[in-house]
This record gives structure tokens, sequence and C-alpha cells, in this order.
């Protein structure tokens, strides 16, 4: 039992710090709350969330050790997730000069389902969070593990990625951090983008 409750304290204890680090699904999450309504970003957590969840079942399937495996898998996800973030990037670098209520105004004609697969597409799309979940979560993971240490990882695993992106979600919504915002919208707008971009560029120019 002591040995069960060690492999999940360690599951926390890599998990927690690389969840709570600001990169992609933080930039994300933070912009559609800023930028749209706060159900839109309460979509995009939980898009964000899912892709996590997912991760941690193919780790917990032992498939992520399968899949560390395979070098043309991990280039395919390396090349499609740095074109995905570029993407992202380059269109929020667009939108930094529009006027935030323009913003809102055309996010209201965007779906929450939308909203919903934007977070996991990038959540997926992020290499770094595959070679998480299929390295060091699956050799946690061992075939021994019982059934109920995997169930018990993967679902501290979803519960930790949905509290932290929807309380992103619900903080960036509020009307103090909106008014934060117009002040320097072009400003965090660039430097988000700009991160966003390097990410992708540096995913794609990697061999």
């Amino acid at each position: 039992m002591n040995h069960q409750l060690i492999i999940l304290a360690s599951f926390a204890a890599v998990y927690i710090p690389v969840l709570v680090s600001p990169g992609p699904n933080f930039l994300v999450v933070t912009q559609v709350a800023i930028n749209q309504t706060r159900r839109h970003a309460v979509y995009t957590a939980l898009g964000i969330a899912s892709g996590s969840t997912l991760l941690a079942c193919l780790a917990a399937s032992c498939m992520g050790v399968l899949l560390a495996h395979f070098a043309w898998f991990n280039d395919a996800v390396r090349i499609l997730g740095g074109g995905y973030l570029l993407y992202i990037g380059v269109k929020i670098w667009l939108q930094a000069k529009q006027p935030l209520a323009a913003q809102a105004n055309r996010g209201s004609g965007l779906s929450l389902g939308k909203s919903y697969w934007y977070g996991m597409a990038t959540n997926l799309s992020n290499p770094k969070a595959l070679v998480l979940f299929a390295t060091i979560f699956a050799s946690l993971l061992t075939p021994s593990v019982p059934i109920w240490v995997r169930f018990a990882g993967v679902a501290m695993i979803c519960l930790c990625s949905t509290l932290w992106h929807l309380t992103l979600a619900n903080w960036f919504s509020g009307a103090r951090m909106q008014r934060g915002y117009r002040a320097a919208k072009r400003t965090i707008n660039r430097c988000t983008a700009v991160v966003l971009i390097v990410v992708g560029v540096e995913l794609l120019w990697r061999h």
C-alpha cells in the first residue's frame, strides 16, 4: 500500500510544477478569457483538461512506452505541434491592434464547442506534454502497478488540470483583470505571440 501511495505522490510531484508553469496551455486559456467571454474560457479550460486526461490514460495503459519508441510518431507530433503553435502565435499577433470590444463582439459568434476543441488541440499539439506522459508517467506505471493506482493517477491528473485551468479562466475573465489588460493589450498580445512563435519555430527546427 505504501508503495502505491509513493507512486501517486511521485505523479503529483512531477505533474503539478509542470502544470502551473506558464506554457502554451496557460497562454491560450488566458488569451481566450481576456478576449472572449467567461464561458468560452471555461470551455477552453475543459478542452485542455480533457487533453491531459487523454494523455494520462495513454500512459496508464502503457501505450506511452510504445509511443516513445516510435521516432516517426514523435517527429509527426513535433511538426504538427510546432506548426499549430506558430499559427496561434501569428493569429494573436495580428489581433494585437484590434480593440478589445471588437474582439469580444466577434467572439460572441464563436461556438463553445470550437473553444473546447481549441483547448484540447493546443494541449495535444504540445510535444513536451506527450514526452512527459509517454516517458516519466509511463515509467512509473509499470505493468505490475495495480489497476486502482492507474485510475487514481488519471483521476488526479484530470482533477488538477481541470481545477487549475478553470481558475485561470475565471481569474482572467474578471473585471479588474479586463481593465488592466485594456491598458497594455498590444504589448501583452505581442509578447504572448512571440513566445508561441518561438516555441513553434524551435519545434519545427529541431531534428
